[in-house]
């Protein structure tokens, strides 16, 4: 892996977590992290990779929701050339590719009950066949899992095996979400911040009063909520601060989501205004539009 994931913070919850990491990396045996969408199961996951005996082998994931069975099936245990229509040729499984190393498998919630049912064979037995073959193939796996649902509620619904449940949960760490752990706010503010202008010769001073308007706000999208937030305010802000007027809550808070009506995409513009750390006449020069048509294209954000 190219760079070792962090976690910021110093509250309780977070200190119980990286106790976790730390006993949960010294064992082989099956992790189930739960938690809210976007409090950072992905980053435990990869420090308790990074923490283990498995750190030099591959780190492979999968997020299988909206997948379809045929395609989660492909994906994770491999086919055989001729195993179904557009299969011209045999290919590897996601779960053979992570051998050595470790397998985080998130939103695990979301597969059906047949594909729940080849996953735990995949765990019981340390074997996985590819589909349209008949022969198994070992492999040395580090199982992490993730989902943001209630697990036994769907047991005792008949949607997840309670058998799988039970073989899935050895280890498992539910992780706090971020209005639960407001003292961390703080730090991952110039965290985050810092992080969008290391490359930069000067950084951007964030004002008090945004450290006290995002400290009143609940984060419902958590950590990734906030990385989002930032994002926005750094793009608005002049002079090298940001300053309240700068911090938004938006339904549009996922970056990827937004869709201009023109060739230039908002991750450039982002990137460009970076670069100039906030000077948009430098931005809008690199991008060859004029300042007004990039602040006519920054306001669309606001729509």
């Amino acid at each position: 892996m190219n760079k070792e994931p962090k976690l910021i913070g110093k509250s309780p919850p977070i200190q119980k977590l990286r106790q976790f990491i730390e006993k949960s990396a010294k064992s082989d045996a099956t992790v189930l992290l739960l938690g809210e969408t976007g409090v950072g199961k992905e980053i435990a996951a990869k420090m308790i990779h990074c923490s283990s005996d498995r750190k030099e082998g591959p780190f492979v994931k999968i997020n299988c929701a909206n997948l379809s069975d045929t395609l989660i099936e492909s994906v994770l245990f491999g086919h055989k050339k001729g195993a179904f229509t557009g299969a011209v040729f045999d290919k590897q499984g996601l779960i053979e590719e992570a051998n050595g190393g470790t397998f985080f498998f998130d939103e695990v919630a979301d597969i059906s009950p047949n594909i729940q049912a080849k996953f735990l064979s995949v765990l019981e037995d340390k074997e996985s066949r590819r589909l349209g073959e008949n022969k198994t193939r070992k492999i040395d796996v580090r199982f992490i899992l993730a989902t943001n649902k209630d697990l036994f509620k769907l047991v005792e619904k008949g949607k997840f095996r309670e058998d799988l449940y039970y073989r899935i949960g050895v280890l498992s760490f539910q992780i706090s979400p971020l209005r639960d752990r407001k003292d961390d706010l703080p730090l991952l503010i110039d965290f985050i911040v810092e992080r969008n202008c290391q490359s930069q010769s000067e950084s951007l001073r964030v004002s008090q009063e945004v450290y006290g308007k995002l400290l009143a706000h609940s984060f419902p999208g958590n950590v990734r909520e906030l990385e989002n937030i930032l994002e926005r305010a750094i793009v608005f802000s002049d002079n090298f601060v940001i300053e309240e007027k700068n911090i938004m809550f938006s339904r549009i808070t996922n970056r990827t989501k937004v869709k201009y009506r023109s060739r230039y995409s908002f991750e450039k513009i982002l990137d460009t205004i970076i670069k100039h750390r906030g000077n948009k006449t430098k931005a809008a020069k690199e991008l060859g539009i004029s300042r007004v048509h990039l602040y006519r294209l920054l306001d669309e954000l606001k729509k």
